[in-house]
C-alpha cells in the first residue's frame, strides 16, 4: 500500500521573505503539500559559510521556487493556501490581496503574516526578531539581572513559534475549506506570536490585589531555576508545583526552608518575588555542596523533574533526539552532507518527512505550475463562524503544552470539553495562567479510575473528532486509554499526545517542564553565552509545542478525510526545542559559527541591539552595512562600538531618537515597557487583549488570542450542545469562564 502525507495535493503558493513566513511554509511542505515559494527575479540564496547559509537550507527546505512576475494572481487562483509575510503597507500586484483572491477563489485560504501587526505605528516595520521581542514585550519579559531591562533572544525563539501558528492558522483554514468549500483570510502577526509566549505570563487580575507571577529579574522562583553545582555544572530545578517542590525539599533535607519568615508553610508565598529570592539563596548553598549528577540522581529518586544544562552538540549526540526528532542527513552537490534537525511531529498513518534540500540552482517557470483549478470544494450554503466549528475536541491535558493546543483549536471554532480528574489540573494553582490557557473551554470533572467514569470517557471518545493529552505511556495503560483503547471506541479518532521526551524510549515516563528541555536541548546555554545558563522565563517551547500539537491534529484531520480513519499524533517538548534551533543545529562542513548569547544580552552588535536613551528603551535594527554607516554619521561616530552608540543615545529621549532613525533609513522602535504592558497604545490598536471573568476570582485581563480572521466578517458561533448529551452523573460540569465587556482601561 503506497503511504501518502497529509497533506499530499495541497497547494501552497508562499510570497515570503521572513523567517516566520518561511518557516510555515517549511512545515506545510514537511507535511507533503506542494510549496512553491516566489523569490525576486536574479535571486540567489545566502553562500553557506555567510552567516544566512544554514537558514536557507533549512528553512526552504522540501519547497520549489518561481521568480516573482504577473503570472502570481493566476497561480494564486490555483492553490489551496496563499502565505503573505509582508507588512500590510507593502506594494503588492493587482489582484493579489485577499479580497479580490476571495472573491474569484472562495475556497482560498489566504494567511497574512505581518511581522509586527496588522495596526497602528510600528505595522510596515521590515520583519526582524530584535523589533518584534521589542514590540511585543518578549523582551523585557525575559530574565534579566537588572529587571526590567530588555534582554535579546539569540534564538529567535519568536520567529519560530510566528511560523508555527501561521501553518497551525493554515491547516484549520484549509480543514474548514475541505468541509464547506469557504476559504477565508487570516492575519497571524508576530504580535500573535508574542502574545502566546507570554499568555500565561501577562494577566493583569482586576478584581483581586495580586496575581502570582515573577518579576523577570534573576534569580526569582526558587522551585524553578538554575543552581550551580559543587563541580562547577549547573542543573535546573524544575519543580513547578507543590507536589514537585515539598518532595525536592525533602530530598535536598532541606525542609526548614518552608519556616523561613514570609513562607510560613505555604507554597504559594515562595512564588512572591522577594520571598522566593531568599528561599533561593538558601538553596544556593545546599546545591553548592555536591556536584550536579549526583544531585540528579537525588531529585529523580524522588521523582521530581530537573537536568543538567548541556551544549548543542551534547544534545545532537544524545539518546533523547533520536526518539522525538531523529536528525535526518541529505546530499548536497557542494557541501558534501547537510544534517538538518527531522519533522517536529510524528504521524505514523500518513508521514512527515524531509523531503530534500532547496534547489535553488533552477526556479520553475510559472507557465509549468498548476494549470488546472483549484482542488478544494465549491462553497455550498453560508460560511461557518470560525473554520472549525462543528469539531469536536476532547483535552485531557494537564499544565500548558498540550492543553494550549486545545486552546488553539477552540479559539479557531472547535467544540473543545477538557476532561479533569477529581483532583483537578495542578496548574490551576496559578489561577490566572490557567484561566489563560483553559478559557475558552468546557471543564468536566471525572473519575477516571472509577468504571462509570471510565465508560463515560470512551463515551466521549467515541463522540469525538480529536483528543489530545499529556499523559505518559505507563500512565495511559493504567487508565486504559492507551491508544489502542480509544481508536477501538472511534477508528475516526485523530489522537495527539504530547510528552516530554518522545513516545519512546529510556525518558518515555519521565515528568518534563519546558526549561527542562531548554536546559537540556542546548538553549539555556547558548542564551547564557560563556556566562551563567539563561532559560527564558516565557514557557516558549510549551507554547510552541502546542502549536505544533494543534497543527498535526489539523493535518491528521485532513487525511482523515481521504482515508476515513484517524491516527496517532505525537508531539514533544524534545522535538520542539530542536524546531526552535533549526537553523542553529543545521551542521555541515565549513558552516559559519553561531551567534553566542552572554550575561543581559542585549544585541548581536552596536547598531542591531537595545539602548537606552534618557526616558526609554530603543530596539535599533540596522541590518546592512548602509545602515551600519547611516548610525554612525547620524551619531557623529567614527566607530560603532556598543558603548559609544549607548553613550550618544543616552542624551536624548526616545521619540527624538526614533524621528531621527526614521529620517536615516534606519529601522527602530521604541521597547514597549513592562510598566502598563496590557494598556500599551500600540498593542490596544491590535486588539492584543481581552477580558474574561473567572467564577471565582472575577475579572482578568489577558491576552486576546493568536490569529485575526478578516474574511468573512467573524460572526458569534452557536454554542454547541456537545458533550451535554452525554454527560451524565459520572461528570461534573464546571461554571466556565466568560468573556466580559471591556470597561476597565
Amino acid at each position: 500500500m503506497t503511504t501518502t502525507s497529509p497533506l499530499t495535493g495541497i497547494r501552497v503558493l508562499e510570497r515570503t521573505s521572513s523567517q516566520a513566513g518561511r518557516v510555515a511554509g517549511m512545515l506545510l511542505a514537511d507535511l507533503g503539500a506542494d510549496v512553491v515559494r516566489v523569490v525576486a527575479p536574479g535571486w540567489a540564496p545566502a553562500p553557506p559559510q555567510s552567516p544566512a547559509g544554514p537558514a536557507d537550507l533549512c528553512w526552504d527546505r522540501g519547497k520549489r521556487f518561481v521568480a516573482d512576475s504577473p503570472e502570481l494572481p493566476r497561480l494564486a487562483r490555483a492553490a489551496d493556501i496563499l502565505i503573505d509575510d509582508a507588512p500590510p503597507g507593502a506594494a503588492r500586484p493587482d489582484g493579489l490581496d485577499a479580497p479580490s483572491l476571495l472573491a474569484e477563489h472562495p475556497s482560498l485560504v489566504h494567511v497574512a503574516m505581518p511581522p509586527h501587526g496588522g495596526a497602528g505605528r510600528w505595522r510596515d516595520l521590515p520583519a526582524d526578531p530584535l523589533l518584534t521581542s521589542a514590540l511585543g514585550g518578549f523582551a523585557v519579559h525575559h530574565p534579566s539581572h537588572q529587571a526590567p531591562t530588555p534582554i535579546a533572544s539569540v534564538v529567535p525563539l519568536l520567529a519560530a513559534l510566528h511560523g508555527a501558528l501561521g501553518a497551525m492558522t493554515a491547516a484549520a483554514g484549509l480543514l474548514g475549506a475541505r468541509a464547506t468549500g469557504h476559504g477565508r483570510a487570516f492575519e497571524v502577526s508576530g504580535l500573535h506570536a508574542s502574545a502566546a509566549a507570554l499568555a500565561t505570563m501577562v494577566v493583569d487580575g482586576l478584581d483581586v490585589d495580586r496575581v502570582a507571577g515573577t518579576d523577570g529579574q534573576l534569580p526569582t522562583r526558587p522551585n524553578f531555576r538554575t543552581y550551580r553545582c559543587a563541580d562547577g555544572r549547573w542543573l535546573h530545578l524544575s519543580a513547578l508545583t507543590a507536589d514537585f517542590f515539598l518532595p525536592a525539599l525533602a530530598a535536598l533535607d532541606r525542609m526548614d526552608v518552608m519556616l523561613l519568615p514570609g513562607v510560613e508553610g505555604e507554597f504559594t508565598n515562595v512564588l512572591i518575588a522577594e520571598i522566593g529570592r531568599a528561599v533561593g539563596e538558601e538553596l544556593e548553598r545546599t546545591f553548592a555542596e555536591r556536584p550536579c549528577d549526583e544531585w540528579l540522581a537525588i531529585l529523580a529518586e524522588a521523582g521530581v523533574p530537573s537536568a543538567p544544562v548541556r551544549t548543542r552538540e551534547e544534545w545532537l549526540g544524545g539518546d533523547i533526539i533520536k526518539v522525538a526528532a531523529p536528525p535526518v542527513t541529505l546530499p548536497h552537490p557542494t557541501l558534501g552532507s547537510v544534517v538538518l534537525p527531522g519533522v517536529p511531529l510524528s504521524l505514523p498513518d500518513t508521514p512527515a518527512a524531509v523531503r530534500h534540500l532547496p534547489d535553488t540552482s533552477r526556479l520553475t517557470a510559472a507557465a509549468d505550475l498548476w494549470q488546472d483549478g483549484p482542488t478544494a470544494t465549491a462553497p455550498d450554503g453560508p460560511a461557518t463562524a470560525l473554520p472549525l466549528e462543528g469539531l469536536r475536541v476532547l483535552d485531557l491535558a494537564t499544565f500548558l503544552a498540550a492543553p494550549i493546543a486545545g486552546s488553539l483549536l477552540a479559539d479557531l471554532g472547535a467544540t473543545v470539553v477538557k476532561v479533569e480528574s477529581l483532583r483537578g489540573d495542578p496548574y490551576a494553582i496559578y489561577s490566572a495562567p490557567y484561566a489563560a490557557v483553559n478559557h475558552a473551554k468546557t471543564v468536566v470533572s471525572v473519575d477516571l479510575r472509577s468504571p462509570d467514569g471510565h465508560d463515560l470517557l470512551l463515551r466521549l471518545a467515541g463522540d469525538a473528532d480529536a483528543l489530545i493529552d499529556n499523559l505518559r505511556p505507563a500512565s495511559a495503560s493504567r487508565l486504559g486509554l492507551a491508544h489502542e483503547t480509544l481508536s477501538g471506541a472511534n477508528p475516526r479518532l485523530v489522537h495527539c499526545s504530547v510528552s516530554a521526551f518522545g513516545p519512546s524510549g529510556p525518558f518515555a515516563d519521565l515528568p518534563g517542564f519546558d526549561p527542562v528541555l531548554q536546559s537540556r536541548s542546548g538553549l539555556a546555554a547558548a542564551q547564557g553565552g560563556d556566562d551563567e545558563p539563561v532559560p527564558t522565563i516565557s514557557p516558549v517551547v510549551d507554547v510552541t509545542t502546542g502549536a505544533l500539537a494543534a497543527l498535526g491534529t489539523l493535518a491528521a484531520l485532513v487525511a482523515r478525510g481521504r482515508t476515513s480513519r484517524g491516527q496517532h499524533v505525537t508531539a514533544s517538548l524534545a522535538a520542539t526545542s530542536t524546531f526552535l534551533q533549526l537553523a542553529e543545529l543545521t551542521s555541515y562542513p565549513g558552516r559559519p559559527p553561531v551567534e553566542k548569547g552572554g550575561r543581559d544580552y542585549r544585541g548581536p552588535g552596536p547598531a542591531r541591539r537595545y539602548h537606552q536613551a534618557r526616558d526609554g528603551w530603543v530596539a535599533l535594527a540596522a541590518s546592512t552595512p548602509e545602515q551600519e554607516n547611516a548610525v554612525a554619521t547620524l551619531l557623529g561616530l567614527d566607530a560603532l562600538t556598543d558603548e559609544s552608540v549607548a553613550k550618544a543615545l543616552a542624551a536624548n529621549p526616545v521619540e527624538h531618537w526614533l524621528g531621527e532613525f526614521a529620517r536615516a533609513g534606519v529601522p527602530a522602535c521604541r521597547v514597549t515597557p513592562k510598566e502598563g504592558f496590557l494598556l500599551d497604545p500600540y498593542l490596544q490598536d491590535n486588539d492584543f487583549t481581552h477580558v474574561i471573568r473567572d467564577p471565582q476570582l472575577g475579572r482578568f485581563r489577558l491576552v486576546r488570542g493568536y490569529f485575526r480572521q478578516l474574511l468573512p466578517a467573524p460572526a458569534t458561533a452557536t454554542p454547541a450542545e456537545w458533550p451535554v448529551s452525554l454527560v451524565d452523573s459520572a461528570a461534573t460540569v464546571h461554571e466556565g469562564f466568560e468573556t466580559v465587556p471591556d470597561d476597565a482601561r
